[in-house]
């Protein structure tokens, strides 16, 4: 798949993308030895501020032997998906600087200087902060308060702050979110949950819509002209 918006410099929302990266974040890893280029799977770990980045060695049980491809000065390319904030694949070129085999086999790298980033989903979403309530399938009792934090003809991506929510919602769970409109009314679309993840501050949500695209379409435009 072709990487495409490619940039000289990192953004402000270049950062962010990056800040995103969690330890144990699965990444796909491009190396390439004097022989071949390969595709592998391995961990983020974690970073040191804007100085390098820490990789966990792939496990060369599944993928072969890496030594001669994984070793300091030599280019890796590092790929991931940020499905949560911008639905995007999101890649940079690093440099290996140092190899450890203890306390545990990681790599270090040097920061990305730039990323490149492709699209995966076929519409739009608009960034938003929009009030909501989510509701229980019948409609008839509120579970918790949150924030649409992006928003489509079809679905949404709502956060609830951990401290008002003990318990995740669980993928499939058929729910009812709860809009207050800019002209003062309230929307409610029933919607299942997609998926559920969540970070140090807030459990995070991907609901997909029950309701017609042309309800969803005139509730973006309200929202779009405010």
């Amino acid at each position: 798949m072709a990487i495409l918006k490619e940039k000289v410099g990192l953004t402000n929302a270049d950062m962010r993308k990056l800040r995103s990266m969690r330890p144990g974040m699965p990444l796909d890893l491009q190396v390439k030895s004097p022989t071949s280029t390969k595709r592998v799977r391995t961990e983020f770990v974690g970073r040191d501020g804007m100085k390098c980045l820490i990789l966990k060695f792939p496990d060369e049980s599944r993928w072969g032997n890496l030594r001669d491809a994984i070793y300091p000065d030599n280019n890796l390319v590092v790929r991931y998906i940020l499905e949560d904030e911008t639905g995007e694949i999101i890649a940079f070129k690093v440099k290996v600087t140092l190899v450890l085999s203890k306390p545990g086999n990681y790599v270090f790298t040097t920061f990305p200087l730039s990323i490149q980033s492709h699209g995966l989903r076929a519409e739009q979403r608009a960034q938003t902060q929009i009030k909501a309530t989510v509701l229980n399938e019948q409609g008839d009792k509120e579970l918790a308060d949150g924030v649409i934090l992006d928003l489509s003809s079809s679905g949404c991506r709502v956060g609830i702050k951990r401290t008002v929510q003990k318990e995740r919602f669980a993928a499939k769970t058929p729910i009812r979110v709860k809009i207050r409109l800019p002209d003062g009314s309230d929307e409610i679309l029933a919607g299942t949950i997609m998926n559920a993840k969540q970070d140090e501050v807030e459990n995070y949500y991907g609901v997909k819509f029950e309701a017609s695209a042309p309800v969803v379409e005139s509730m973006l435009s309200q929202f779009l002209l405010v």
